[in-house]
C-alpha cells in the first residue's frame, strides 16, 4: 500500500483561488488608476488639439522688417515683434526661437512688461508688441524668428529675416 502525502486537491484549489483573489485585490486599483490616467491624458490632448485648430497668429508686416525689429550689440540685445491674433482663441505666454546663421538656435522669453498672460491674453483680432532683451553675445546673423506660445505649442508664427 502506497501512502500519499501532500495537499488534497480540494485544499489546493481553495489556496489557488485565494491566491488569485489576493493578487487581483492588489493589482486592480493599479490597473484602474492606469486606465483612468490614460483616459484623462487622452481627453486633455484631444481637447487641446480641437481648441488649437482655431488658433492662428502672424507678424504685423507694418512693423520693422516683416513684423520683426532687432538690435544686437555687445552689451544689450533686443528683439521686438508685432503679432496679430488671426485665430479664434486667446493666446498668452509667448517666447522666441531665434535661428542664427541658419543653424544655431536660441530660446528667449518675452519681457514681463510686454508678455501676455492668462489674465491678459492676446485676444482674437488684437495686435500686440512683444519683445525680449538679453545680454548673451549673439555675434551672429539672425536668419529666422519663431514666436511660440504656451496655449497651443504646435501653433507658431515664423519669419525669415
Amino acid at each position: 500500500m502506497i501512502k500519499r502525502t501532500g495537499v488534497s486537491p480540494l485544499i489546493s484549489t481553495v489556496i489557488l483561488i485565494a491566491l488569485v483573489i489576493s493578487i487581483s485585490a492588489f493589482v486592480s486599483p493599479w490597473i484602474f488608476n492606469l486606465v483612468r490616467n490614460a483616459s484623462n491624458q487622452t481627453q486633455t490632448i484631444t481637447d487641446t488639439e480641437i481648441k488649437c485648430n482655431n488658433a492662428a497668429y502672424d507678424f504685423d508686416s507694418a512693423y520693422g522688417t516683416h513684423g520683426v525689429r532687432w538690435s544686437f550689440s555687445t552689451r544689450n540685445n533686443t528683439l521686438g515683434v508685432r503679432i496679430m491674433n488671426t485665430g479664434m482663441i486667446s493666446l498668452h505666454n509667448f517666447s522666441f526661437e531665434l535661428i542664427f546663421n541658419q543653424t544655431k538656435v536660441e530660446y528667449y522669453h518675452a519681457k514681463a512688461s510686454t508678455q501676455r498672460t492668462a489674465s491678459n491674453p492676446l485676444k482674437p483680432g488684437q495686435t500686440a508688441f512683444i519683445n525680449a532683451s538679453f545680454t548673451r553675445d549673439v555675434n551672429n546673423t539672425l536668419t529666422a524668428v519663431k514666436v511660440l506660445n504656451i496655449v497651443c505649442p504646435n501653433v507658431y508664427a515664423s519669419q525669415s529675416t
